[in-house]
């Protein structure tokens, strides 16, 4: 027969780890929101800033925030000279570079978030190899 003792001990080793468990979830939260981040940041680096009250109408597309930041790309409209397209120009840039100032933010934060997570699961792994010794 075996002792009492005995089945305790083994049945307490069969239970997961609850810091492990907390770990997992933490890593994939931060994970999920690297990529939220990241995402984020693509789309605020790519999608066209819009300006209002222009003589080419509301709203006014502007190029790329980073096509105008990058590549110093122009913003004066096509076609015929517009009588505020220095106006024009002046503002696409700035709307240009204010969401493209956002966009790295997004994108050092996303960074900043992946390698938390990479450290979580590091963490995780780290404790998972001493628990099973």
């Amino acid at each position: 027969m075996t002792d009492r003792g005995d089945l305790r001990g083994s049945a307490t080793r069969l239970q997961p780890d609850p810091v492990l468990r907390r770990l997992a979830i933490v890593g994939w939260l931060l994970a999920a929101a690297a990529l939220t981040l990241g995402v984020t940041a693509l789309w605020l680096a790519t999608d066209n800033p819009e300006i209002r009250h222009t003589s080419r109408g509301d709203p006014y597309p502007c190029l790329a925030p980073w096509n105008t930041v990058l590549n110093d790309a122009d913003n004066r409209p096509g076609g015929e000279p517009a009588s505020d397209e220095d106006d024009i120009n002046a503002r696409c840039r700035v709307a240009g570079e204010d969401r493209f100032d956002v966009a790295v933010v997004f994108g050092v934060a996303a960074v900043g978030t992946g390698a938390a997570a990479i450290g979580v699961t590091y963490a995780r792994g780290r404790r998972d190899r001493r628990l099973s010794w």
